[in-house]
């Protein structure tokens, strides 16, 4: 058996954005098949055999979510998200005119090398959020954004 990775161990590099980003957590990495329906039998061939198949027929691949800690000095993510929607969120054109980024996302083994790698192409924000702000609060500020993708590929 190889070398067991950490959770802990990670980094999302994505193409354009300032590279110093403090991330907590990334989750929601994945994709699924889909398939034609193969419960059913699809027809009967000779000798009264039926005939049933699966066929992948597209892939799902699943929003994923990234949460920093945010600083005075970096709002790049923001201002993709912001760039990315028009600016009533209503409707028309976006200042990006609706360009996508392509992202990877590192997971480093104890060496301090590429452990295991995920390149991600088709990425846009989605949505924005803050975290909570409280006066008895000890918490670092944080942002959540949350990003689809269009294809998703293990490399290491």
């Amino acid at each position: 058996m190889g070398e067991v990775l950490a959770n802990s161990r990670f980094y999302v590099d994505i193409d354009g954005i300032y590279s110093d980003l403090y991330i907590k957590s990334v989750s929601g990495l994945g994709s699924s098949l889909e398939a034609t329906d193969d419960s059913n039998a699809h027809g009967a061939s000779k000798y009264a055999m039926s005939f049933m198949q699966a066929t992948v027929t597209g892939v799902n691949t699943s929003n994923i979510t990234i949460a920093f800690v945010g600083s005075a000095e970096d709002s790049s993510l923001y201002n993709w998200y912001k760039n990315s929607h028009s600016s009533k969120f209503i409707g028309g054109a976006t200042l990006l005119g609706g360009t996508r980024k392509t992202a990877s996302i590192i997971v480093y083994d104890q060496g301090g090398g590429e452990g295991a790698r995920w390149d991600l192409n088709g990425l846009f924000p989605v949505s924005d959020k803050c975290s909570q702000f409280s006066v008895d609060s000890a918490s670092l500020y944080e942002e959540t954004l949350e990003f689809s993708y269009e294809t998703m590929k293990r490399i290491s």
